[in-house]
């Protein structure tokens, strides 16, 4: 009897064990469940959204770097993290590179001097496939910026600055004198 009982407990532990564990991690955030938001720019780049992560793509002479942030726009460890860039002109691929983590900080890309219209960066996390396409001009544009003028408060969405919380503008709506 008294075997009986101590079963009943530890089988009642490990349950308890076991949904909280699954309770935490669904109550992780997730970029769908976040109200609309402006992408910070922590390093000078272009911000997207991929998934439940933010890819930032920061634009140096001959290179990209490129930094993976967590819905809350938090570095990640880019421990087992596999990626690959392509570069576009047009609708034709010029360059293509496999992508490994530098110091588990950010990846970079060498563009070799080879003209393109975008980057399209594609990672493997967790066993989720995230891709974001940056287009060096046009529809994807920082249009949203902060009438206080904050450093990094660009992005390519409507939303509130990450700096101050006033709601950004778009440029494309403020007619030109």
């Amino acid at each position: 009897m008294l075997i009986n009982k101590s079963k009943r407990i530890w089988t009642l532990a490990v349950f308890l064990l076991l949904s909280g564990a699954i309770l935490a991690q669904n109550n992780k955030p997730t970029h769908e469940a976040r109200p609309a938001h402006a992408h910070k720019s922590t390093h000078g780049g272009m911000v997207k959204a991929a998934g439940d992560y933010h890819l930032e793509l920061v634009e140096r002479q001959n290179q990209y770097l490129i930094y993976l942030m967590d819905v809350s726009e938090q570095p990640v460890s880019l421990k087992g993290v596999t990626g690959l860039a392509i570069l576009r002109e047009g609708d034709r691929t010029v360059y293509t590179q496999s992508l490994t983590p530098t110091f588990n900080t950010h990846f970079v890309l060498q563009t070799k001097g080879v003209g393109h219209s975008a980057v399209i960066v594609n990672f493997t996390i967790n066993n989720k496939n995230i891709t974001a396409k940056f287009e060096k001009a046009g529809g994807s544009a920082m249009n949203f910026f902060c009438p206080q003028k904050c450093v990094g408060s660009e992005s390519n969405i409507a939303g509130v600055c990450p700096k101050c919380g006033t709601a950004l503008l778009d440029r494309r709506l403020i007619a030109k004198e």
